[in-house]
């Protein structure tokens, strides 16, 4: 029982010890523990130390990462040296120098780049005979690093036009199918296509459609298994960037009938015109959110955008191509500050370096101590600026108490954006700013950045163009001259006809144009009058209205008048009066026009006309009496 206590005993001691990791003159393979000082997580460590310690992977292909936790040495005497290296002999390679015990003097993280390819990290430490710190613990850890994923697109169901870009109509089904290449293993791999419109959908393969016209950017976004740097695996750097254009729909303005009611019988003329609506794409990159910059002392605060709808190979090719930086901001102390514009690969130029400003402002800051945000001004970098921003023009802005800020405008960024050409115009863009000093504090409301309108790929911009147009047939279609055709419906009511146009991306948009026809007008001929005896003649005109409308059955949808002549009747001017209708003096072969009107509808009626008919006065002369005797039967008949 007391051997089996004291291996215990023994194994604990020694697994601990083999946790910590302490500097010495050497090398060592391991992937955990905790790097300390020679002192141990206890300190301090010794004077007159000068080590030389290497700390490699102990499996191939991974690199190290030291997570420093705490950090005390005496400053600017006791001093780290980092080197991303397997030996110190390349200064170049140095992350640089660390010494005293304020957060800011820490190492922080520290990871070997894919540039060191032993994945190795090498730490010098020095330290006079005097005063010691507690020295240093860091948790050592090892990352496999990313391999390269290039995504690319093998199979669509529309296939591009001769510009690589995909032409649909509105709802119309695509199907993508995706692969990826990887420089070493794709097992395990997940994908996801990025539609450009806000949705995604998983897998190799994507089925989808938009039911508005405009430009979309698809990519398929790729990750593999290796999550050691990225909780999702890590992702492919290319973008596909493969444009789809879905086809705008049409103007048909113009398309429309001569006369939207027509009476029946007769004709009316429809147009027909078609006139293709462009599509406008305004490719101005995002503007960033609010970043809090708070009081710090080498602190660094990074707010980023993301720049993806310019040709995927398209870099800046010269500085004009970049117009400008705008930052919408407020410090309390310029002098504070370096602001550094960052593009997608690593490239920067300072737009304002530190030391410089001293205690001016940016914006309408609040200096009192607290985060309460204060006015936001803008500020813009741009190769045409005439002077820098610490030499800028100042105003009196800000509260707390005012001071005198920066006046907003357009400056002469600190570093040539030179420095920036050759970068990829789509990806992440970053502005970096360093506070180099405590007490103060600011916010970043907003930046963004212009780019030369030129650089905006063609084929986010386009207009369909039409490739034919034609009414649908319609046998009430009399005659076509171009796209004007003349119609005579044969029937009352609605009717309709429709105008087609496709364009080139092969979609059919149609107007449907209506006319509304009025119920044929039927009715009965009146009868003519005639009148005798002594002047004058009188005639009631009005016995011939139930006479002209006893076939129809709504006789209160129809206006019933009379008139003395035709031109009067067509014109439905001069009615005669009821009055003078019931006792009307005429005269023999005097002609009455009748006018039949459908109630509402201007222009639609029918004419017609009787005569006034006088006889002349004649005599009767007498006649015999007719007599006859029964027959036989004596019944009282006889045939006269």
């Amino acid at each position: 029982m007391k051997k089996l206590y004291y291996i215990f005993f023994l194994c604990a001691f020694f697994c601990q010890a083999q946790d910590e990791v302490i500097i010495t003159n050497g090398e060592i393979n391991t992937c955990s523990g905790v790097f300390t000082d020679s002192g141990g997580a206890a300190g301090p460590y010794s004077g007159d130390e000068n080590f030389t310690f290497t700390i490699c992977p102990d499996a191939a292909g991974q690199r190290i990462q030291l997570d420093f936790t705490e950090f005390s040495t005496q400053e600017g005497v006791d001093i780290m040296t980092i080197f991303n290296a397997g030996d110190a002999s390349d200064p170049t390679t140095s992350f640089g120098q660390f010494s005293g015990d304020a957060a800011a003097n820490s190492p922080g993280f520290v990871a070997a780049t894919p540039a060191n390819t032993s994945g190795c990290i090498t730490i010098v430490f020095t330290s006079d005979p005097a005063v010691n710190s507690s020295g240093w613990s860091a948790n050592i850890s090892c990352f496999e690093p990313c391999q390269t994923i290039v995504s690319q697109i093998d199979n669509s169901s529309i296939a591009p036009n001769a510009e690589g870009y995909i032409r649909v109509c509105p709802d119309e089904e695509i199907t993508l199918e995706g692969s990826g290449v990887f420089s070493v293993d794709g097992t395990g791999a997940s994908y996801e296509w990025d539609l450009g419109d806000g949705n995604t959908v998983s897998g190799q393969t994507a089925t989808f459609s938009y039911p508005n016209p405009g430009v979309y950017i698809v990519n398929l976004n790729i990750n593999d298994a290796n999550t050691s740097i990225f909780a999702d695996g890590c992702p492919n750097t290319n973008l596909i960037n493969q444009v789809i254009q879905v086809g705008t729909e049409p103007d048909f303005t113009g398309t429309e009938a001569a006369s939207e009611v027509i009476c029946f019988g007769e004709t009316t003329t429809i147009s027909g015109l078609v006139t293709p609506s462009p599509n406008l794409y305004d490719c101005t990159p995002p503007v960033s959110g609010t970043t809090f910059l708070p009081d710090g002392s080498g602190a660094v605060y990074t707010t980023c955008i993301t720049v993806d709808c310019y040709d995927a190979d398209a870099v800046l090719e010269n500085i004009d191509q970049l117009i400008e930086v705008c930052v919408n901001m407020e410090h309390s102390f310029l002098g504070d500050l370096e602001i550094t514009i960052r593009s997608p690969n690593g490239q920067e130029a300072i737009l304002k370096s530190y030391p410089g400003g001293g205690g001016t402002y940016l914006g309408g800051a609040n200096d009192d101590g607290s985060t309460t945000p204060g006015t936001g001004a803008d500020y813009c970098f741009a190769m045409s600026g005439p002077v820098t921003l610490v030499n800028g023009p100042t105003i009196t802005a800000g509260t707390n108490p005012p001071n005198n800020s920066i006046r907003p405008g357009i400056y002469l960024p600190e570093q040539s954006f030179a420095a920036l050409l050759g970068s990829p115009i789509n990806g992440d863009w970053c502005i970096e700013i360093v506070d180099n000093l405590a007490i103060d504090n600011g916010y970043v409301f907003s930046w963004g950045l212009d780019f030369d309108p030129a650089l905006e790929p063609p084929e986010l911009s386009f207009t369909p163009v039409t490739t034919s147009s034609f009414w649908d047939f319609d046998d009430s279609i009399l005659s076509s001259d171009g796209s004007t055709i003349t119609v005579a419906p044969t029937t009352d009511g609605t009717h309709c006809y429709t105008y087609r146009a496709t364009d080139d991306f092969g979609c059919e948009y149609s107007k449907e144009v209506c006319i509304d026809v009025y119920p044929e007008i039927l009715y009965d001929l009146p009868e003519n009058y005639i009148e005798c005896g002594a002047p004058p003649y009188q005639f009631d005109l009005s016995l011939n209205e139930a006479v002209v409308m006893a076939p129809i059955t709504n006789p209160a949808d129809f206006i019933y008048s009379l008139h003395l002549s035709q031109s009067d009747a067509d014109n439905n001017i001069a009615p005669i009066p009821l009055a003078d209708q019931l006792a009307f003096v005429g005269t023999d072969g005097q002609e009455i026009f009748i006018r039949l009107e459908i109630a509402g509808a201007v222009g639609c009626y029918e004419t017609t006309s009787f005569l006034l008919n006088i006889a002349d006065e004649f005599d009767l002369n007498p006649v015999l009496d007719l007599f006859l005797c029964d027959d036989l039967s004596n019944d009282g008949f006889e045939s006269f």
